[in-house]
């Protein structure tokens, strides 16, 4: 009866491990797919920065690279409901490089600063805001600032 009581308890032993092993070789397997994709999250909001009273600066897009990597941003602006995009144009002076393409490092931000404008965009068709990578990742957002933008027709 006692061999019988060590060969039940050695077969619960061996098959918790084994449940164990195979939901931990699953996750790791899981963690090695994502490690290596481009996530970025784009945030458009709203800004409060002045550079002069003749150009206001009130809007912006930001971009969060929460890659393990370094990405290459290409472009940012926004994209329109029939599939069309409208990039924003650099502002002289702010860009840090004068303009896109960034490189941005692994969990670091990128601001893209704008003036609005009722005739920039059209912005009854604005569906979201987007950031496109050099390696063509196209990834988009939207936020509340966002939808209040596109409900006043770019007035703030």
């Amino acid at each position: 009866m006692a061999s019988e009581t060590v060969t039940l308890i050695t077969a619960i032993v061996g098959a918790v491990c084994g449940v164990a092993g195979t939901i931990l070789g699953v996750i790791n397997i899981w963690h090695q797919l994502t490690r290596n994709k481009v996530r970025l999250k784009v945030t458009p909001q709203h800004t409060i920065l002045m550079l002069n009273r003749s150009m206001p600066l009130n809007f912006s897009i930001e971009v969060v690279n929460l890659s393990e990597f370094p990405v290459v941003i290409e472009d940012i602006g926004f994209q329109l409901a029939d599939g069309r995009k409208a990039t924003i144009s650099p502002v002289p002076g702010l860009e840090p490089n004068g303009s896109l393409p960034m490189r941005l490092e692994s969990r670091a931000a990128y601001s893209k600063i704008f003036s609005l404008d009722q005739n920039l965009v059209p912005w009854s068709k604005v569906r979201c805001a987007y950031a496109r990578t050099q390696c063509g990742t196209l990834v988009t957002g939207t936020s509340p600032a966002l939808q209040q933008l596109v409900r006043k027709g770019g007035c703030l």
